[in-house]
């Protein structure tokens, strides 16, 4: 009987796992299609900048949690694994073309200088100097207002996830793939197996973290959760080159490069359900935005569209924690469009909990049952969430 059983191997199980088997604990992932593979691979790989020292809330110190974590686990991943995941500081633009835009960048501001985190308003000269490719925006009059980011960073999700798969497997982790999980039993407040269609799985503790399609395998045992997929597509170009350094951003979209010459654009945020495609509209609308502020993008070619079901909750932060009143039962899921962003620290405080510490990070506003205003995902991560 292995010490817990993770339910969904994208870039949350795998995380969690990874964590729990550098602790000593024998882990089994079951992930019903092939780890890795859903919204974790199809995300852009930004992250964020924020400040474990100065957060004042629960959200803001998992965020700097994570930021933290990220650089040492791109170092222990790389060291394990002979795999580079693409991790490194690239800096960050957003710009604002519209009032509320430059509302909500000007708020975005004043918070990062609250929580000293390094930011710095651009003249259009000095945006030009930061990005030369933003020349048409900028000629045009159309940036109302611009801030540098020195400390914005990335990685690549496919070799993240590939590193993180490979260091689980190396330290014991069994992952099964192409496992759909059907049902559970339980008794006396505990969950005693997991059922799928060809076996029946026991374990000392259970963690469901199958980001879109949690909700579902909740409701078999009888719960509800605020939690929807929330679409989002992509755009992939192909330059012979790397084309420009920053991640350049505005509102909810994004322009992101990479060494090897390729460029990602991103990202629709569609209420549709359970589906993937892509559409017409979306991928227009990507590459109008690409092209709108690069100018130079159309020349040119784009080498692929994907799109992927990102895990939203009502109020745009994750679940963490117990499921209900089930002694054994834990719960990682609905980080929305910052699900690799905040990996690393929900790994670690998840880790905890399950293991029976205190978690470094006080969990209770990640609860399930939190009662919290209803707003929309996107609408309350604001500046802050844009994979």
């Amino acid at each position: 009987m292995v010490d817990c059983l993770i339910i969904g191997g994208g870039v949350i199980g795998l995380s969690l796992a990874y964590e729990m088997a550098r602790q000593g604990q024998e882990v089994r992932i079951l992930e019903r299609n092939e780890p890795g593979q859903e919204a974790s691979w199809a995300g852009a790989g930004i992250l964020s900048t924020a400040n474990l020292d100065t957060a004042t809330d629960p959200y803001e110190q998992l965020r700097g949690l994570s930021v933290q974590l990220h650089s040492c686990w791109a170092e222990q991943l790389r060291e394990e694994t002979g795999i580079d995941n693409g991790y490194h500081c690239c800096g960050g633009i957003r710009v604002a073309r519209s009032k509320e835009e430059h509302t909500n960048l000007q708020e975005t501001f004043h918070w990062y200088s609250q929580h000293k985190i390094p930011a710095r308003e651009l003249t259009p000269q000095e945006l030009l100097e930061v990005e030369p490719r933003l020349a048409l925006p900028v000629h045009q009059n159309q940036i109302l207002s611009a801030l540098h980011l020195p400390l914005e960073s990335q990685l690549r999700n496919p070799r993240h996830l590939k590193a993180l798969i490979a260091a689980c497997l190396k330290r014991g982790v069994e992952i099964s793939s192409g496992t759909v999980v059907e049902d559970f039993e339980i008794r006396h407040g505990r969950v005693e197996a997991v059922k799928s269609a060809t076996s029946t799985i026991k374990a000392k503790n259970v963690c469901i973290t199958s980001g879109a399609w949690s909700r579902p395998l909740l409701e078999r045992i009888g719960v509800s959760l605020g939690l929807k997929p929330i679409r989002g597509q992509m755009v992939l170009f192909k330059a012979p080159k790397r084309f420009f350094q920053p991640v350049i951003s505005e509102g909810p979209r994004y322009i992101v490069p990479r060494d090897d010459g390729r460029i990602l654009a991103g990202s629709t945020e569609e209420d549709v359900g359970y589906v993937k495609q892509n559409t017409a509209s979306g991928i227009t609308g990507l590459t109008r935005f690409a092209l709108g502020l690069v100018e130079d993008l159309a020349q040119v070619p784009v080498e692929r569209t994907w799109s992927g079901l990102r895990p939203g909750s009502l109020d745009g932060k994750p679940f963490l924690g117990r499921v209900a009143d089930l002694e054994n039962a834990f719960l990682a899921t609905g980080h929305f469009r910052s699900g690799l962003f905040l990996s690393t620290g929900t790994a670690v405080v998840l880790q905890q909990l399950i293991a029976g510490e205190q978690p470094e990070i006080d969990l209770t506003p990640f609860q399930m049952d939190r009662s919290r205003p209803v707003v929309t995902a996107c609408k309350s991560l604001g500046q802050k969430g844009l994979a």
